[in-house]
């Protein structure tokens, strides 16, 4: 307008103000007309005008269109805006496990099938709900999926799973199942954890009341075992499944203890790394018929037992009679490759062509071995607690347990203190010491003990700080070991699956407990019925996994197959899921051979072992 205003004033060519301004905006965007003016005075002018013009107009034009356009690319990648899609899975927080469950879901393309068809959904959908997204999310998940990675099923959205509005931005009340992964390494521990956990349930509940009929399903992790009754309380508006992630660990490891090699059979199982997983099938046809008289049909899977819902929860019922009698509702069980390999097949061949194995007692009392444990557990972490009751449930068994670790004695004795322990059975001893230097682990002699258990540390700042000092400690105590002639069992736990690969080539055996628990998470919520067979195998009492000597059964020096190893199992009572090869056993797999085909045949030695689903 001003240069409009000097043009008309000065120069005769325009008829009025209006032409003039019009003169001037035209030469403020487009220099093209710079070309049409005459006079010393309007090219001056004009010149002027359209390089203000692309100074000042145009490009603070252009900064503020970048600057919303950054605002507004900003506002969508913060995941601010509300998602409209239904039956898919929510995960509420990004934690160690949170990776590692989306990888399982991605992975599990016919169990997820199966799930989605149930639902009448068509495409699986993943919505994580993270504190604030960023692109560092966006690439851990690329990254850790690799070819898996699909930005059309993945969405992020920012908030926090303790505030309603936040929770109705990722369509709680229409997701097909709710995950609720646990944290390590978090401010305030695994009891703010487990706090945030039960908040977030009274959340979810109060959320689903009103106008939705019915809430989804939750999976949800927590820490104390003792808090789940309280935590099943707190989601009033449906179905939840709580997985204890102390308790399930700490069996492991404790399993591990007792029976060494199990590790490698659990990480077949809860991995999709090879081999053999759990699998769920309904088959009405067998409504009333004994568990005895269908074990022989499924040529391809073993038949672990049943799952059975009792109003309205899943129960289990692993290794059963064999004159138990299934229910037209009735689940089973199986280990198998794939869902497809639980089909029923059958025999053509009655119970007159089994074959005949002579055995020469079938008393259960014999599984009941009176044994000692010398145990050393390097570091100290809220697991301790867990794994002195796990301990403690082995009745035939004694332990003695010694606790090296910096956090000072006293605040270890004060946390044992709270739990019970039998005194006559376990006795438990603190040492203060820091195995990161050689010198305080060659002091509690660690060739004297049968088992020694490497824990994560949580009190360290980061799963990285504490798996840095894991490995350190165990290269020292191999330093050590490697000078005596007797050799102790090695157990590590680990935070980072990546450092399992470390010790692909290295003696011991490694337990990844995120990764477990993110498989039994992440399966559970596709799979609701698998939480009562984890509870199951991973709880005190019932069913367990076991090896047996090949002398037990008396078949050592005999070339037998998969159907020689049933009959004697089940003569005892137990249920033969393959064998455990010495000459295998620095193999990756641990010498594992997990329901393998009916026509392998294995010449075995006294070394070797029988693989069985036993009662404890």
């Amino acid at each position: 307008m001003l240069g409009g205003v000097a043009a008309w004033l000065f120069s005769d060519q325009f008829g009025g103000l209006g032409d003039a301004i019009w003169w001037a905006f035209l030469r403020l965007t487009d220099p093209g007309y710079l070309g049409d003016d005459a006079g010393a005075f309007l090219r001056t002018l004009s010149t002027i005008i359209t390089v203000l013009g692309y100074v000042v107009f145009l490009g603070s034009l252009v900064a503020i269109l970048t600057q919303w356009l950054n605002q507004t690319m900003h506002h969508l990648e913060s995941g601010l805006t509300t998602i409209a899609v239904h039956d898919h899975i929510l995960i509420l927080g990004w934690t160690n496990r949170t990776l590692a469950i989306v990888r399982e879901i991605m992975l599990s393309e016919h169990r997820v099938r199966r799930f989605l068809r149930k639902r009448g959904a068509r495409k699986l959908r993943i919505v994580i709900l993270i504190d604030e997204v960023t692109p560092a999310h966006v690439v851990e998940l690329r990254e850790s999926l690799g070819d898996l990675w699909d930005e059309s099923r993945i969405i992020l959205r920012s908030g926090s799973s303790l505030r309603f509005e936040h929770l109705r931005r990722v369509a709680f009340r229409d997701a097909a199942v709710v995950i609720l992964p646990g944290a390590d390494f978090v401010l305030g521990g695994w009891a703010a954890t487990d706090a945030r956990v039960i908040k977030t349930l009274i959340s979810l509940a109060s959320t689903a009341r009103g106008d939705h009929a019915s809430a989804p399903a939750v999976v949800a992790e927590i820490y104390d075992a003792l808090m789940i009754p309280i935590a099943e309380k707190s989601y009033g508006g449906g179905a939840i499944d709580i997985v204890a992630g102390d308790s399930f660990i700490s069996r492991l490891i404790a399993q591990n203890i007792r029976h060494r090699g199990l590790s490698f059979l659990y990480s077949e199982l809860l991995s999709h790394v090879r081999g053999n997983e759990v699998y769920i099938r309904s088959f009405p046809d067998y409504s009333g018929a004994e568990f005895g008289t269908i074990r022989g049909h499924f040529q391809k899977a073993i038949l672990l037992g049943i799952v059975r819902l009792r109003e309205g929860q899943f129960e289990s019922r692993l290794n059963p009679d064999d004159r138990f009698t299934l229910e037209p509702e009735d689940r089973l069980v199986f280990i198998a490759r794939s869902y497809d390999d639980c089909a029923a097949t059958p025999p053509s061949t009655g119970p007159a062509d089994e074959p005949r194995i002579e055995i020469k007692s079938a008393s259960r009392d014999e599984a009941a071995p009176v044994a000692m444990h010398r145990v050393l557990i390097l570091g100290w972490s809220h697991k301790v607690m867990s794994l002195l009751r796990e301990f403690g449930s082995y009745p035939t068994e004694q332990f003695e347990v010694d606790v090296l670790s910096r956090v000072p004695a006293a605040e270890r004795i004060s946390a044992i203190d709270r739990i019970d322990v039998d005194e006559d059975r376990m006795n438990i001893r603190q040492i203060e010491g820091d195995y990161t230097f050689r010198r305080d682990i060659a002091a509690v002699h660690p060739e004297l003990y049968t088992n020694i258990v490497f824990l994560a540390s949580d009190w360290m700042e980061s799963i990285e700080a504490s798996d840095a000092r894991t490995i350190l400690g165990y290269l020292l105590l191999r330093s050590i070991l490697d000078e005596q002639e007797k050799q102790s069992e090695v157990l590590i736990e680990l935070m980072d699956p990546e450092n399992a690969r470390l010790f692909r080539r290295r003696a011991g055996e490694v337990i990844i407990s995120p990764l477990v628990l993110s498989h039994i998470l992440a399966h559970v919520a596709l799979r609701r019925e698998l939480s009562a067979v984890f509870n199951e195998l991973f709880a005190a009492g019932g069913a367990e996994f076991s090896f047996r000597p090949a002398t037990f059964y008396h078949l050592e020096g005999r070339t037998i197959g998969m159907r020689e190893l049933q009959v004697a199992a089940r003569a005892k009572g137990e249920i033969a899921l393959g064998v455990r090869l010495s000459a295998e056993f620095d193999r990756p797999s641990g010498g594992i051979r997990l329901n393998p085909g009916l026509e392998d045949r294995w010449t075995l030695r006294k070394e070797d072992e029988i693989i069985v689903l036993t009662m404890t």
